[in-house]
């Protein structure tokens, strides 16, 4: 079983990591690791998971992740198929807090981004939608002198804390489990979620995949994401539903169905719980 925590390269000279992801698809499980991540996404789409959040990640998003705050970014399917032309581009940032964080505080004019870092405890985004000064700054960062990158991490991160329309993404501020296991437990569950959220899947089922018993693990899951496993999987699938009512030509029915659920009923009823509206609406919004 390979851990949960992500060993982010470190560069011995600097006081941050640039990173620049191209292929594919995006690293498929969910992870951690102690370094803050400021990501812009330049190509690429699917669900992106944040501490408690699920939601959809597309092109120029900019997010801003916290020390240990568990996170994927899983392309959807057509990124996986073998004649697939769909890529993915991303520029990132990595860096401790404890290395630019003291800076952050002790500077009067970066107190600002100091308050920002404590609220990435939740997971930030800003959908910027399409290009503009900040991202096409953020996809320069292979060419630039590392002073020019260090200007480009401060111009982004200032770039959040002053937006109107910088996003908490999880609800809560994540809390790092004590024990390693909680760590594969957690991973293990949201990846068979992610996986088998079209089939039917029983709480015996998750629980045994958690190796907890039912009750201990509606308990586990509390804790470390706030949610029921109900929540849990009628988010996982809403998600998806989704992307299917804007991008496929499916029925109504038909994505109800292949999302994972048995009536029509029961469909319309958690979707408008999960998304605030009906799927005929969300339809009509977003055609």
């Amino acid at each position: 079983m390979k851990p949960l925590l992500f060993k982010v390269p470190t560069v011995d000279d600097r006081s941050f990591r640039v990173q620049i992801d191209t292929g594919a698809h995006f690293f498929q499980r969910l992870h951690f690791h102690p370094e803050i991540q400021l990501t812009l996404i330049k190509e690429g789409a699917g669900t992106l998971v944040v501490g408690d959040r699920i939601d959809r990640f597309q092109p120029y998003d900019l997010l801003l992740l916290g020390a240990n705050v568990p996170h994927v970014l899983l392309n959807d399917p057509a990124y996986f198929e073998a004649e697939s032309s769909q890529k993915v581009i991303a520029y990132s940032f990595f860096f401790k807090e404890e290395i630019l964080g003291d800076i952050f505080i002790k500077c009067p004019e970066l107190a600002h981004v100091a308050e920002l870092l404590r609220e990435a405890a939740h997971g930030l985004r800003l959908k910027c939608a399409a290009p503009n000064d900040l991202t096409e700054r953020f996809e320069k960062v292979e060419t630039q002198r590392p002073f020019e990158q260090l200007m480009t991490l401060l111009a982004s991160l200032d770039g959040l804390m002053l937006s109107q329309d910088c996003e908490r993404l999880s609800g809560t501020a994540y809390k790092q489990p004590s024990k390693p296991v909680d760590h594969r437990r957690l991973e293990n569950v949201f990846n068979f979620i992610l996986t088998n959220y079209a089939n039917e899947i029983t709480l015996e089922d998750i629980a045994s995949v958690a190796n907890l018993t039912p009750h201990a693990f509606c308990r586990f899951l509390r804790t470390h994401t706030r949610k029921t496993f109900s929540q849990l999987l009628n988010e996982v699938r809403v998600e998806h539903a989704c992307r299917l009512l804007r991008d496929s030509t499916q029925s109504i029915s038909q994505i109800a169905f292949a999302c994972g659920y048995s009536n029509l009923s029961n469909f319309n009823r958690q979707f408008k719980q999960v998304t605030g509206m009906a799927p005929r609406d969300y339809l009509k919004k977003t055609s």
